[in-house]
């Protein structure tokens, strides 16, 4: 059997670089991204859309061995303006939970959120043109909490759900609850997916807690990246992040 698109089973392979048939897969990820984005649009105007009425407190992450692991971890590799965006994916992840009516481990999903760029800090394990980072960040985060003598399949989940989320569009009945969440917590901060189905206090409450400053540049390397790769083929056809993110603009 093949291992699932995107899991640290399958990064193994070619550190991430993608067959032809996993890039139509890429490609059609992204494709119904947007067509789901169109149809909440619909929705949001015609009411429709009923986002769950919590706040910032609700979702705070339980106050567990794991998470402060992970938290210390992330403060000690991530820039300031990366950390933030670690905090938000966290939290929009959670928010996204909330209005399907997830049930998963709180712990697990705050540290593969918080973790889930370490491929792109400076302590990464691998280069960026020798691996997707996503791939090699999941390894790390992995290797990291059973350093720390956390159970193994919790590593395992937290290291997929990194590994998986530059996949953009990461079900939940293929990949578990944890992989969904840190990627729609991702896409949401950076491009707006689904963010229709937030209540307005709420984005702004975060906002304020988690300030989004420079995440463009926070995110964005001049090193050379793995061809192939989900992060290479985004940029050659997008040409990477937008000049202003969505965020920016909330007050």
């Amino acid at each position: 059997m093949r291992p699932r698109f995107g899991t640290l089973e399958w990064g193994e392979r070619i550190n991430g670089v993608l067959t032809r048939s996993e890039r139509f897969h890429f490609l059609r990820n992204m494709a119904f991204l947007a067509a789901r984005e169109v149809t909440d649009v619909i929705r949001s105007k015609v009411g429709l859309l009923k986002p769950v009425d919590l706040e910032l407190s609700d979702l705070a992450p339980p106050d567990t061995r794991m998470v402060k692991d992970a938290e210390e971890y992330a403060g000690a590799t991530h820039t300031q303006d990366l950390l933030t965006h670690a905090y938000r994916t966290y939290y929009f992840g959670a928010m996204l939970g909330a209005y399907y009516k997830l049930k998963y481990d709180r712990e697990s999903h705050f540290a593969a959120a918080v973790l889930h760029d370490i491929g792109l800090t400076e302590s990464r394990i691998a280069p960026l043109k020798q691996c997707c980072f996503a791939v090699s960040g999941g390894r790390q985060a992995h290797d990291f909490l059973l350093d720390r003598h956390h159970p193994p399949a919790q590593a395992q989940v937290v290291g997929d759900a990194i590994s998986a989320h530059l996949n953009l569009h990461v079900p939940a009945r293929e990949y578990g609850e944890i992989a969904s969440l840190v990627a729609k917590g991702a896409i949401c901060d950076l491009f707006g997916f689904e963010r229709r189905k937030l209540p307005e206090s709420f984005k702004s409450d975060l906002l304020h807690a988690y300030p989004a400053g420079d995440i463009r540049a926070a995110l964005q390397s001049d090193q050379e990246l793995a061809t192939g790769s989900r992060l290479d083929i985004g940029r050659k056809l997008f040409g990477g992040l937008p000049e202003r993110i969505w965020i920016h603009d909330i007050e």
